[in-house]
């Protein structure tokens, strides 16, 4: 990728693992990149990180069936572009590198046409812990913290990556029986976080909490001043589609708290979300269902998605490193005719190619209602 040379933008390069080491794509070779993660809006799910990578074979070494010894990628007569192959995506920027994507081969086709090349998909750890079940239990058992309940899921699934687990309020017993990743979304509700695979292939659990202390790690402007991100496309939506006004938390069996925010009711009318949330305490799940009942009880216009190019995010000052290191949850900022809009970053998507790099980041607003669960 000639235009990015590491210095007036960053260097981008695919790697496999091979033989245990980190082995870099030839980087002409990569036609393209696109980066899919995270989530449309703050009241879906995150979805398992996608990247799909296409490159030009006409040297047919991306071809699976390709096991002659001159093949880079065979080891021992194998080729080891195969289901669960590991890949990451590294910027470099002034000899630092960052992660942009961390994920496991799913699938590889091959375009045997007069212009060769082979699309590869990869997916992140979410794809291969929803596989997994947590075996029954003959009795409820693990009354737990919500870290320490996501972990014991990431352990049934044989997760052999790393972990960070913030989440201290405490679950009921279980008797399981049910998907790794529905237990772990139990957890999710019970302590109104987020769960996903960062950047670099960690296993990522945060709380509510987490929204607070994020860093804000660029300001987007319509002004070319310095220090800021010009973009390209700014989409706002007036939140009347997102409101929710009433929460109901099931702890288990006929055991449900109710939260009904009034105000937004009367005007907007009754619209409600139902959590699947086994949280130890009464006061946990009444506090559950407050914040719940009352974090998007108003359609406040916000931000939905911005989109820029990220060849230009140095023009205005020195803010790749800001760029790069961007993770979900992270904040922004954008500035339109004066107005001010302060967001979340809750998914992310990049169309890298040979000349150009073109970002989107789906955003909602940051909320300042808070409560203690």
């Amino acid at each position: 990728m000639p235009t990015f040379d590491g210095v007036t933008s960053p260097s981008v390069t695919v790697q496999f693992l091979k033989s245990g080491t980190w082995t870099s794509v030839t980087t002409t070779d990569v036609i393209q990149i696109d980066i899919r993660r995270g989530r449309t809006r703050q009241s879906e799910r995150d979805q398992a990180g996608i990247s799909v990578i296409v490159l030009n074979n006409t040297s047919g070494f991306y071809d699976p069936d390709n096991t002659s010894g001159s093949n880079p990628w065979v080891v021992s007569g194998t080729s080891i572009l195969r289901d669960g192959l590991q890949m990451r995506i590294v910027a470099t920027i002034g000899g630092t590198p960052y992660h942009l994507y961390y994920g496991f081969l799913e699938e590889n086709i091959v375009n045997q046409g007069i212009v060769s090349s082979v699309s590869m998909t990869f997916v992140d750890g979410i794809a291969y812990i929803a596989d997994a079940q947590a075996p029954a239990l003959a009795t409820a058992g693990f009354a737990e913290s919500a870290a320490t309940r996501v972990g014991r899921m990431l352990s049934y699934a044989l997760w052999g990556g790393s972990s960070s687990l913030t989440g201290i309020v405490n679950l009921l017993p279980t008797v399981q029986g049910r998907s790794c990743m529905e237990l772990i979304y139990q957890a999710v509700d019970a302590i109104a976080g987020r769960f996903y695979i960062s950047r670099s292939g960690v296993a990522t659990l945060v709380p509510l909490a987490d929204k607070f202390s994020r860093p804000t790690q660029l300001l987007f402007t319509d002004t070319q001043a310095s220090n800021t991100v010009g973009y390209m496309q700014l989409f706002t939506n007036p939140g009347t589609y997102f409101v929710v006004n009433q929460a109901v938390v099931n702890r288990g069996d006929y055991n449900q708290y109710t939260s009904l925010y009034t105000p937004s009711s009367s005007a907007y009318g009754i619209a409600k979300t139902v959590l699947d949330a086994p949280v130890a305490t009464d006061a946990n799940a009444q506090n559950l269902a407050l914040y719940e009942s009352r974090k998007l009880a108003e359609p406040l216009t916000y931000v939905e998605r911005i989109e820029f190019n990220a060849l230009a995010v140095g023009t205005y000052g020195a803010l790749y490193p800001d760029f790069l290191a961007t993770e979900l949850s992270d904040q922004v900022s954008v500035v339109r005719s004066g107005r001010q809009w302060n967001l979340v970053v809750e998914g992310m998507a990049h169309t890298i190619t040979q000349n150009n790099w073109l970002v989107s980041y789906t955003t909602s607003a940051i909320n300042p209602y808070s409560i203690t669960i």
